[in-house]
């Protein structure tokens, strides 16, 4: 199975921005001469002959580095892009019904080569045993919800 390989990260001027602007996704680079820098390239035009690409246009924007989040290759229900570092809550199909009292919650993250879901009782759950009988909703993000870290939220 193959996933598009997309980031999110909190601009590096966030905090003088407005939240909406807080975020971009894209394609992740780093410079590390002669100082560490880290990008998200948004879009990119360009041009290629057999001898030649040719950049002729391009978006790129400074991130935080401490924000950098990896698409996991899944959506949620609503179709938005689950990225490592998300709150998800998850609900199970059992019977052909989608039971809410099934209702499971944590953060995403990459563990042992493999994106999963993190929860209070602190173990891990690989999201390859759950892509059938589950069905995900993002209701944030580590960075801007951090009390869920410590709330009853996660469970």
């Amino acid at each position: 199975m193959s996933r598009e390989h997309l980031y999110k990260a909190k601009r590096a001027n966030w905090r003088e921005l407005p939240k909406d602007k807080w975020w971009v996704e894209g394609y992740f680079i780093e410079q590390n001469h002669p100082e560490y820098h880290a990008y998200i390239i948004k879009h990119i035009n360009i041009e290629m002959d057999n001898r030649h690409i040719d950049i002729l246009a391009h978006d790129i924007v400074e991130i935080d580095p401490e924000t950098i989040c990896e698409y996991t290759g899944l959506t949620d229900r609503k179709g938005m892009k689950i990225f490592e570092n998300d709150f998800v809550s998850c609900r199970q199909y059992i019977g052909g019904n989608w039971v809410e009292y099934c209702i499971e919650r944590g953060y995403v993250e990459m563990k042992h080569g493999a994106f999963g879901l993190h929860r209070k009782q602190g173990y891990y759950r690989p999201f390859k045993d759950w892509l059938e009988d589950y069905e995900y909703e993002v209701i944030g993000n580590i960075f801007d919800n951090p009390e869920l870290l410590k709330g009853d939220e996660v469970e």
